[in-house]
């Protein structure tokens, strides 16, 4: 049996509706009936609250949908690649400024390409910053 069916029989034994369910996870109505229908699935974030809310184990929740593993594992390896290349992007901005700035290749006309990259570098480094080092 998949996960979202799994949550709609588990919610509809404890009489709780789609948008009371989304309410208690702070997700969209939308997602659960997403997840519930097969469209989507919960994060593990969300599998652990739908743990507690419905006090079931991970294990009784999960076990049975072996497509559930693969879609965390893809999630995971897409989350790497983005990090890869903005990574990538990163140093290539970053070095290419330097390697501008020691051998006096700034003039007054590629002061734009300079300040992309500059640009480039800071939003990067936001983005790195936020995707891992947050809470």
């Amino acid at each position: 049996m998949r996960i979202g069916e799994k949550i709609k029989i588990i919610r509809e034994d404890r009489k709780m509706s789609q948008e009371d369910m989304a309410k208690s996870l702070h997700v969209s109505g939308q997602a659960v009936s997403n997840w519930e229908r097969g469209k989507g699935y919960p994060d593990i974030s969300n599998i652990i609250m739908i743990s507690d809310l419905y006090e079931i184990s991970l294990d009784e929740l999960i076990r049975e949908d072996k497509n559930y593993k693969d879609v965390l594992l893809e999630k995971k390896v897409s989350k790497i690649a983005d990090l890869t290349i903005n990574i990538i992007l990163l140093i290539i901005a970053t070095l290419a400024i330097l390697y501008a700035y020691t051998t006096n290749k700034i003039n007054e006309n590629n002061h734009f390409v300079v300040i992309i990259g500059i640009l480039i570098i800071i939003h990067t480094s936001i983005y790195l910053y936020k995707r891992l080092f947050k809470k």
